[in-house]
């Protein structure tokens, strides 16, 4: 065998390989981010949310005034307002957490971050917090809109709960 047979092979395609360069999306839950009562996103008193102008999601009447991951994700946007959070999941999902209804108006008041844009945090970790009393003392809702604002990603997206729920529960399932 020549020096250059041994180096190089003797001209013959290898075999094709079995494995795929490209990543397939899967399927994605989504956690709760909050405790509370869950219901359909058509039923909140924010016409843009109910409308599902942003994407699919559904609502959650919070019993506290905490707020955590739904999935592994990076902090893509983080509010000056501490009242939203917006990540995205290593498989796709982007979600938006929007805490109450026109909270924006309260300008951070009320409302303390625990992360901020880039951050990379854990499912079940602690995004912030908010004082409900001093959000309905404005006149306010304290409703948290889960929305998935990829939502053309997505083939369905399933809610898995309604009523009652504890942070950390499957809420959504997101079907590619």
């Amino acid at each position: 065998m020549s020096w250059l047979k041994k180096m190089f092979g003797d001209g013959e395609p290898a075999e094709k390989s079995t494995i795929s360069k490209e990543v397939r999306r899967q399927d994605e839950l989504v956690l709760a981010p909050a405790s509370g009562q869950a219901f359909p996103l058509v039923e909140a008193k924010d016409p843009v949310f109910a409308n599902g102008i942003m994407g699919q999601g559904i609502a959650i009447e919070p019993t506290d005034g905490m707020v955590y991951a739904p999935f592994d994700a990076q902090v893509t946007i983080a509010f000056e307002t501490k009242h939203a959070y917006g990540l995205k999941a290593p498989g796709g999902a982007e979600v938006l957490i929007h805490i109450g209804i026109d909270t924006v108006s309260l300008n951070g008041d009320g409302f303390k971050q625990m992360v901020k844009q880039g951050d990379f945090v854990k499912s079940g970790e602690l995004l912030g917090s908010f004082d409900r009393e001093k959000i309905v003392a404005a006149g306010l809702g304290t409703t948290i809109m889960v929305i998935v604002t990829n939502t053309i990603d997505y083939t369905s997206i399933t809610s898995l709960v309604e009523g009652s729920v504890v942070h950390g529960t499957p809420l959504l399932k997101l079907e590619i």
